[in-house]
Order: C-alpha cells, then structure tokens, then sequence
C-alpha cells in the first residue's frame, strides 16, 4: 500500500514496539516535569537569595529597631486583649436590654449577637456553638438578647426569624445569619461552619485555607452545602411562631423582597 508509513506498520505488528513508544514518551514527559520544577524552585532560591541580602545588608542598629517594632506590637497587642477580657470578651453573655446592646456595641470592634428565643430548640443549638466560639475568639464579643424582650430592636433590625445571628464591626451591622442556610441548613453543623461564615464577615479570626484543608472540601462544595434547605422560625406570623418554615413558604407569604431584610441595614445607634 501505498504511503504507508513502515513504523506504523511494525507497531501493528509487534505489540512490544507500542509499548516502548508508550514508554519513551513518559519518559519525555517526566523530564520536561523535571525541568519545570527546577525551574520553580530556582525562582523560589532567588526570592529567598534576595530577603537574605537584605537581611546581611542590616546592622546591630537596624536589627534594634525591628525588635523594638515588634515588642511595641506585642504589648499592643496584650493591651488590647486584656481590654476585650475587661469588656467580657471570653464569655457568651446575655443582655438584659437595648440599652446594654448599643453600649456593647459601642465599645467593642467586634460583635456577634444572637437573638434567641428560650423556647426554640435550633436557639439552643446556636447558643452551644457560640459559648464554644465565645472561649476561643477574645477579638469578638458574643451575646445574645431575648428577641421577644426588645421589640425595639427586632423592629430597627428587621430580625424576622430566629434564630437569627447578627454580624456588628465597628458599629455598624455587616450581616445577619438568619436560620441554618449560610450554616449548611442541617441542625447539626460543626462549630467550625459557623466559625467560617462569620470570618467571611470580617467579625472573627478564622483560617478558611486551613478548614477547607482539614476538612477535604473546596470552595464550590462548600457554597453549595450552604445553598441547602433551613428549618426556621418566621417572626412576622405574630404570637403564633411556628417552626419548620422553608424559604419557598416564606417568599409566598412575604410579598416583600428578601433583600430588603438582608441588605441595607442601618447603622446601630449611638
């Protein structure tokens, strides 16, 4: 036949051939791997080349005033902490009313509140996640408030389910965790969840990088998990709360848009 190529024939023929070819080309492939890695890792040797100049071009003097930079940021650091501990940080505390709220919120950065009813059991279950968090996280100042004792607040905060978590930084809402969605919509989430939905609010100290690692997710699986249903309580039905409201059930009732409740909160008073 014509045009037949002889090595395409004998690789027909001979099985051993098409697997040394195989072979050869891992071969190649491992090689230009090879290269490429050494190719990174004299990049990283040159940045690390580079720190460790500047570093040999410091004097007694120099290294002196880096200490100084970060004994001055250790004593701030302590200064503050023992100020949040003054302020109970450390501990899941309850108000007693509005008045306490917006002092609390006033003198500290950072705040997580959670409106709660006694009565509802999903409260509980936020109540035990955030005395856990409350221990460990003495930059954040957890509390909790009766939402049926401050209707003052529910009303200025548009809190229309419990449970619901309110995000506070600087004086200002950030957010509201209202029920189990953002959580995974199941009654039993990890603490950890909750800690990172409220790092994603810039109101704790969380590594997000180090859950996803340790818990063998991505970012994708974990947006989705939180796209799940949630069993809730709906605050606009009146004296007669009821429990296991789902948001298809709520958005008919409501003729309101859901965005209104969770944007645009106002500032908290002063």
């Amino acid at each position: 036949m014509a045009g037949m190529d002889m090595r395409d024939l004998q690789g027909s023929m001979d099985p051993y051939y098409a697997a040394g070819l195989q072979h050869m080309k891992e071969q190649k492939y491992k090689q230009e791997m090879s290269k490429a890695g050494d190719m990174i890792l004299g990049m990283q040797e040159a940045v690390v080349d580079k720190e460790l100049q500047a570093l040999e071009g410091l004097d007694e003097d120099d290294f002196e005033k880096l200490r100084e930079v970060r004994k001055r940021k250790m004593i701030a650091k302590q200064k503050k902490t023992q100020k949040n501990v003054l302020n109970g940080h450390g501990r899941y505390m309850e108000l007693s009313d509005q008045k306490e709220f917006f002092e609390a919120c006033r003198v500290s950065e950072q705040v997580v509140i959670h409106f709660y009813r006694p009565s509802t059991l999903r409260c509980q279950i936020v109540d035990r996640h955030l005395e856990t968090l409350a221990a460990g996280h003495l930059e954040t100042r957890f509390l909790k408030i009766n939402a049926e004792k401050c209707p003052f607040l529910v009303e200025k905060l548009r809190i229309i389910m419990l449970p619901t978590i309110l995000c506070v930084k600087n004086g200002k809402t950030e957010h509201s965790i209202i029920g189990f969605d953002e959580l995974g919509g199941d009654d039993e989430f990890p603490t950890s969840v909750l800690a990172l939905v409220l790092s994603s609010y810039d109101v704790l100290k969380y590594d997000k990088d180090t859950f996803l690692e340790e818990n063998n997710i991505d970012q994708d699986e974990l947006e989705a998990d939180a796209e799940g249903g949630v069993n809730k309580i709906d605050m606009r039905r009146g004296p007669a709360i009821r429990e296991g409201v789902n948001d298809a059930a709520a958005a008919i009732e409501d003729s309101d848009s859901d965005a209104e409740y969770y944007e645009g909160l106002d500032e908290i008073g002063h």
